[in-house]
């Protein structure tokens, strides 16, 4: 196209994603229309936006329909997949983000109250073994606690986690999304958390960690009664 004028390229490219969008699905992908169009619309004057909006539509409805088949069937990953292709398409909507990070969730509780329920009976010895080994957990303060867990999060003087939350016996932290390679690298740091946590309350303590920006879960700490240490349960997730 380096021969044609500003207005020769600008409708080379509006036809092309004019043709794209009404030969639409199977010759063209959604994805595939979409490139065309967001091409399109990069050059001055184009009339491409209004295809572009429709296409982004179809991909949120489509998106849409997606996550909400798969949380019916309790398929955590699936329901993720599909729900970041929403999020990633323009239009989104934050509240119904909000429901499906609850639902997701809601389904990580479920399975772990069912694993919970198997390993109870095991658990008090665990407990004081890792009550043991932090000894001095069980004097912090609330406030203590989570200035020791932001410290020991702290990776090549940079926090870990984008936010500590602490409600009784469980720890809950967020992950940016762009910080999620360095915290799979610190699995570690994570279930030294935990350990301390059950040491703080000399109970069952928990961590929850989620993805920031979605609050999508991420990572699951749980004491293991054999091994008497914390194991951090990866959950099915997409970047």
């Amino acid at each position: 196209m380096g021969t044609l004028s500003l207005s020769e390229r600008r409708e080379v490219k509006d036809d092309l994603c004019l043709s794209e969008f009404m030969i639409g699905e199977p010759g063209y992908s959604i994805g595939e229309q979409r490139r065309a169009c967001v091409e399109a619309t990069l050059e001055p004057g184009s009339q491409s936006g209004q295809f572009l909006e429709k296409l982004d539509a179809a991909t949120r409805e489509s998106a849409y329909k997606r996550v909400e088949a798969a949380l019916a069937k309790g398929n955590l990953a699936g329901a993720e997949q599909a729900a970041l292709v929403y999020v990633n398409t323009a239009g989104d909507d934050p509240a119904v983000v909000a429901k499906w990070s609850h639902q997701m969730w809601e389904l990580v509780d479920k399975r772990d109250r069912r694993a919970e329920h198997r390993r109870k009976k095991a658990l008090a010895n665990a407990i004081g073994e890792v009550s043991k080994q932090y000894p001095s957990m069980r004097k912090m303060s609330k406030q203590e606690f989570a200035s020791w867990v932001a410290k020991e999060s702290n990776v090549d003087g940079a926090p870990m986690f984008s936010s500590i939350a602490l409600k009784d016996q469980e720890v809950t932290l967020a992950v940016k999304r762009d910080e999620l390679h360095a915290a799979a690298l610190k699995l570690d740091r994570i279930a030294n958390i935990n350990d301390a946590t059950v040491a703080r309350c000399g109970c069952d303590g928990r961590t929850n960690v989620g993805i920031a920006e979605t609050n999508f879960p991420l990572y699951l700490v749980r004491l293991d009664p054999e091994t008497k240490r914390s194991e951090v349960l990866i959950l099915p997730h997409r970047q």
